[in-house]
């Protein structure tokens, strides 16, 4: 049977119903920074103002919870002594909430864009490469947190092997791009296929944010720092233990 993280020999009711807590809204705010994803990339590829007003204005809800989040978790840090697993629990958790933030704050950007948008001037066949873009990025999104959740390191790890082909289709979409750009000779135009290629660079960095989720995850589960190693370097350390 898989051990319960929180189950540490810790007496304290309240330690445990804390610990709890920050787990719970951790997952909360998962989901509520997905969803603000997911309407800001269908307010930009629909142009449907509402979701990307939406979108825009509600982005202090995800920072409120990050605030929030963070203090419990030093509260936690100030006040108890964390066994070994239960201080990884809560370090993984203050980087994870980190990039969910950052999530949103990428989500945000593009709905303030996008309610900058002329559709009228761009071509529905880059709007299917922006959505196709942002799909994958929505899904490996969706499965890093579902590897945090299930602690798999599997799914993690799969998450963090996709997030190179996100690379390689928005440095696809980037050069399609700028073949619109360079055949444009009017300023709003210009300006226009810009912001769009700013959408872009958003969705990117969302994946980076979602592998960066999944390598928390491995942190959490095998206890190894791997942020700043190779994909291969991961698998030939992983298969060491």
């Amino acid at each position: 049977m898989e051990e319960n993280q929180f189950d540490t020999g810790h007496i304290s009711t309240q330690y445990h119903k804390a610990l709890d807590e920050i787990l719970s809204k951790t997952l909360e705010m998962s989901g509520i920074v997905e969803a603000s994803y997911s309407d800001a990339l269908a307010g930009l590829i629909n142009g449907e103002s509402s979701l990307s007003k939406k979108v825009a204005t509600d982005d202090f809800i995800v920072n409120k919870m990050e605030i929030e989040i963070d203090e419990k978790c030093n509260t936690i840090l100030a006040l108890q002594t964390p066994v070994a697993s239960d201080l990884r629990s809560i370090i993984t958790i203050l980087r994870i909430i980190t990039d969910l933030e950052r999530v949103g704050d990428e989500a945000e950007k593009i709905a303030r864009m996008s309610l900058k948008l002329n559709y009228e001037n761009i071509d529905m066949e880059l709007l299917k490469t922006l959505e196709h873009l942002g799909n994958s990025t929505s899904k490996i999104l969706h499965n890093s947190i579902d590897a945090y959740a299930r602690k798999s390191v599997e799914h993690a790890l799969e998450v963090i092997k996709d997030d190179k082909k996100i690379d390689i289709e928005f440095k696809s979409c980037m050069r399609q791009l700028i073949s619109y750009i360079v055949k444009i000779d009017d300023d709003k135009g210009v300006k226009n296929f810009l912001d769009i290629s700013t959408c872009a660079k958003s969705i990117e960095r969302i994946g980076d944010h979602a592998k960066n989720i999944a390598q928390h995850t491995i942190y959490l589960i095998k206890g190894k720092d791997i942020r700043h190693i190779s994909v291969e370097q991961v698998l030939s350390e992983l298969n060491e233990d």
